[in-house]
């Protein structure tokens, strides 16, 4: 359950935040490997069942299906057996087939349904690349807002249609009497 509700959170994050950039969706997909098994490995993990709480510590890689997520921690807090919210630190990286998303630190606040991604921020799908130093996404409205210290950056490359061949003398067609 706990690892189920992290990954729909990071679905969520990339797709909202393509969608409000106005461009074509990056991250579209994504939550096509909700039902696929779901992998994570540390260094080290530790529960505290009083605390509600469950921490893994070192090199974190949760994968499911094509998503892939790595962090320096990952903290997951409960509250009667259900989430309340979900912190990634450190060098997070969230990775698929169409797409990455990259900044310092991430949190998930469940009950307000609310993901804020911090520490120079990246969203990347092929060339195209957006940065800030902070992005929040209200996942119940689906609006995204990338702000930066300075100023937000967006780089997008159109795609080009392959250019037709050029017909040299001996490729042309005969003139026709």
């Amino acid at each position: 359950m706990i690892k189920h509700t992290l990954l729909a959170l990071l679905f969520s994050i990339l797709a909202a935040t393509a969608a409000e950039s106005g461009v074509p969706n990056p991250f579209s997909g994504m939550g096509g490997d909700s039902d696929k098994p779901i992998s994570i490995q540390a260094d080290s993990t530790v529960a505290d069942i009083n605390g509600e709480t469950a921490t893994y510590k070192g090199n974190v890689h949760v994968v499911q299906g094509d998503l892939k997520l790595r962090s320096d921690l990952l903290h997951i807090r409960a509250q009667k057996g259900t989430i309340s919210r979900i912190e990634a630190d450190g060098n997070v990286v969230v990775a698929s087939t169409q797409g990455q998303a990259t900044g310092g630190n991430a949190i998930y606040d469940v009950s307000k349904r609310v993901v804020t991604l911090t520490g120079k921020v990246v969203l990347t799908n092929g060339q195209n690349v957006m940065r800030g130093s902070m992005l929040v996404v209200n996942l119940a409205s689906g609006q995204a807002n990338l702000t930066s210290n300075g100023r937000v950056e967006g780089l997008f490359v159109p795609t080009k249609a392959p250019k037709a061949p050029a017909l040299t003398n001996a490729q042309e067609p005969s003139p026709k009497p």
